[in-house]
């Protein structure tokens, strides 16, 4: 009787070795499964986020290992956010990949940290393209402008990689006074970062100043006026850049001596009044004559007025173009 006692214990064992010695090669095909190792935190460098940039894959099937790294995880967050991801969301994702549940092992914290990859913008290009549309105009019309001031965020970071720097200004305003220019950065045709910055102008351009003390309603003369590199306070075609518009004009006000001339502050004199002796400078072609004759009527530079030929008493229709002198084209 003990005897098969002990040969029912030995027999028990036995079988219970076998059963484990069977269970073996289950504990192999679960090594063999792909291992997704995810981080505790990870920093992103593009804008969408795949399992790749989280974890690291192991298979012994490359296919299976690059299809695993490019399941999709959504957009990567902005910068300075941090964004969440739960183990059971990164699980989500692979499943819907297509791997069923049981066919990989994921090893992964109960909530990994994904932060964006950032960049630091040099102010000195925020500052260029401000000037580029500030002051295009400006620089166009003759003067010489530039930005006397420019007020931008202390810190301009951007994700990393590409960046193209937009930045538009309002037409309506005045360009001496501050204002308010809008940012944007752009990457791979979408906007990553927008900002506002505050910018004033300064101009400066050759312009006519009175060269002496000018008494108001006084007809300019070219020893009244004189060129000078003087700093704008009004868009430049505010301003008389060339002595020719000066001839026939008047000042409405008084001027100090160095006062710009600007275009508001003369008018149009009548330069030829009836009964005036004037030179008649008849033109045909490249031929030209001049005699002698008598206004008939007031006229300003441009008018166009009766005058009379006092060698053969003609009446004609000539321009005024100066004081005492009219033109006929014939």
């Amino acid at each position: 009787m003990r005897i098969d006692r002990y040969t029912i214990v030995l027999s028990f064992l036995l079988a219970a070795f076998a059963f484990s010695g069977q269970a073996r090669p289950q504990v192999v095909t679960s090594s063999n499964q792909p291992v997704v190792q995810v981080a505790a935190e990870t920093t992103a460098q593009q804008d969408r986020l795949v399992l790749g940039d989280v974890a690291e894959v192991r298979a012994s099937d490359a296919e299976i290992a690059a299809r695993l790294r490019a399941v999709s995880l959504g957009y990567a967050p902005n910068v300075g956010s941090v964004r969440e991801l739960p183990r059971e969301r990164i699980a989500l994702a692979i499943t819907a990949a297509g791997f069923a549940e049981g066919t990989f092992q994921l090893s992964s914290p109960a909530v990994a940290l994904v932060r964006r990859a950032a960049q630091t913008i040099d102010p000195a290009l925020v500052r260029e393209e401000i000037e580029r549309v500030a002051l295009t105009d400006l620089n166009a019309s003759g003067a010489t402008a530039r930005l006397s001031h420019l007020d931008l965020p202390p810190l301009i970071e951007a994700p990393s990689g590409k960046i193209e720097i937009r930045a538009t200004v309002s037409n309506a305003r005045d360009v001496f006074l501050p204002f308010t220019v809008f940012v944007e950065l752009w990457q791979e045709g979408r906007v990553v970062k927008r900002f506002n910055a505050t910018a004033q102008v300064e101009a400066f351009a050759s312009v006519f100043v009175a060269a002496r003390e000018i008494a108001a309603n006084t007809r300019l003369r070219p020893e009244h006026f004189k060129p000078e590199i003087k700093r704008l306070e009004r868009p430049l075609n505010n301003y008389v850049t060339e002595a020719e518009r000066l001839r026939g004009m008047a000042v409405r006000h008084d001027f100090a001596r160095g006062d710009a001339i600007t275009t508001e502050a003369i008018s149009s004199e009548i330069i030829v009044r009836p009964g005036d002796q004037v030179r008649i400078i008849g033109q045909s072609g490249p031929l030209q004559i001049v005699v002698n004759g008598e206004a008939r009527a007031a006229g300003r530079i441009g008018d166009r007025i009766q005058v009379k030929n006092l060698q053969s008493g003609t009446l004609l229709q000539a321009i005024v173009t100066d004081e005492g002198i009219v033109r006929v084209r014939f």
